[in-house]
C-alpha cells in the first residue's frame, strides 16, 4: 500500500519541465487578478453587457489556436523520435550485414562498430550546435577538421564498404545491400536538420500568443463580477494550462535541444553503441 502510494504521488506531483517559467506567469496572473478584484467597484457598477461575449469569442479563438500549436509543435517531437528510432534500426541492420557478408576479422569489427556509433554522437552534437571531429568518441586521432562531421563519418562508413567491394569480399549485390543502410545515415541527418532547421511559421507564433496575452488580460474583468475573490483561482488555472501548453510546445517543437521534453538522445546514442558492440563482438 505505501509502494502504491508513493507511486501515486510519483505520477501526480512531479512539476513539468516547464515549471520555473510557468511560476512565474501564475504569480503574475495571481497578482494582476488580485488587482482586477480590488479596483473593479470603483471602475464598473455591476456586470457588463461584453463579458459573456468576450469570453465565448476568446474561448473559440484560443481553442483554434492552441489546438494547431499542439498538433504542430508535437509532430516535428514525434518526427524526430520516428528518425532516431529509424537509425537505431539502421544501425544494428547496417552491423549485422556487415558481420555475416563482410566476414570481418576482430580489428575490423571493432573499428566498425566505432564508426556506427560515432556517427550517432555526432548527429547529436551536431543537431545542438557545432562539433569538432576530435571530440567524438574514437576519431580523437583523426587529423581531419570537416565542416560537417556527421557526413565524414558517414563517408568513412562507405569507404570501408567499397574498399569491401574492392577486395573482392563482397560483390555487387552485397554491396547495393549495404550501401542502403550507409545511404541512410546521411538521409536520417538530413531529416533532422529540416526538423531543426525549419521552425513554426512566426505569424502563428505572434497570433498565439497575442490571444493569450489579451485573453488572460480581460477574462478577470468578464469574471469578476460573477465569481468575486474566486477570480484568483480561476485565473491562475487558466494560465496553467494554456500558458503551460504554450511553454510545452516552444521546447518540443526543436526536440533535439537539452530541454526537460526534448528526446533523450544520450539514450538513443549508448544503445546504439551498445548494440554495435554486441553484434560485431568477436566470437558472434
Amino acid at each position: 500500500m505505501a509502494e502504491r502510494s508513493r507511486s501515486f504521488r510519483a505520477w501526480v506531483w512531479p512539476p513539468p519541465p516547464i515549471a520555473p517559467r510557468l511560476w512565474i506567469a501564475l504569480v503574475t496572473s495571481a497578482l494582476y487578478s488580485a488587482i482586477v478584484w480590488a479596483v473593479y467597484p470603483f471602475v464598473f457598477t455591476g456586470k457588463q453587457a461584453w463579458a459573456d461575449e468576450l469570453a465565448v469569442v476568446n474561448t473559440a479563438v484560443l481553442g483554434v489556436l492552441v489546438s494547431f500549436r499542439t498538433k504542430i509543435a508535437y509532430d516535428r517531437w514525434w518526427e524526430g523520435r520516428l528518425l532516431w528510432g529509424q537509425l537505431v534500426n539502421n544501425s544494428r541492420n547496417l552491423c549485422l550485414k556487415a558481420r555475416e557478408l563482410a566476414q570481418l576479422d576482430a580489428a575490423e569489427r571493432a573499428a566498425f562498430a566505432g564508426l556506427v556509433s560515432a556517427f550517432a554522437v555526432a548527429l547529436k552534437r551536431h543537431l545542438r550546435g557545432s562539433v569538432v571531429l576530435s571530440e567524438i568518441p574514437g576519431c580523437e586521432r583523426d587529423p581531419a577538421t570537416p565542416a560537417h562531421v556527421p557526413a565524414h563519418i558517414a563517408g568513412r562508413a562507405i569507404a570501408a564498404v567499397a574498399q569491401w567491394r574492392a577486395a573482392g569480399r563482397i560483390d555487387g549485390h552485397m554491396y547495393q545491400t549495404l550501401d542502403a543502410h550507409t545511404s541512410a545515415l546521411m538521409d536520417i541527418c538530413g531529416a533532422c536538420e529540416r526538423v531543426r532547421n525549419t521552425p513554426l511559421p512566426s505569424s502563428y507564433l505572434s497570433l498565439l500568443r497575442h490571444a493569450l496575452m489579451l485573453g488572460f488580460a480581460f477574462t478577470p474583468w468578464a469574471l469578476v463580477h460573477s465569481i468575486d475573490l474566486m477570480v484568483i483561482p480561476v485565473q491562475a488555472a487558466a494560465v496553467y494550462f494554456l500558458f503551460g501548453i504554450e511553454l510545452t510546445a516552444e521546447e518540443v517543437e526543436q526536440p533535439f535541444g537539452f530541454d526537460g521534453d526534448d528526446l533523450p538522445l544520450e539514450k538513443y546514442c549508448e544503445t546504439i553503441r551498445a548494440s554495435a558492440e554486441d553484434i560485431l563482438r568477436p566470437g558472434t
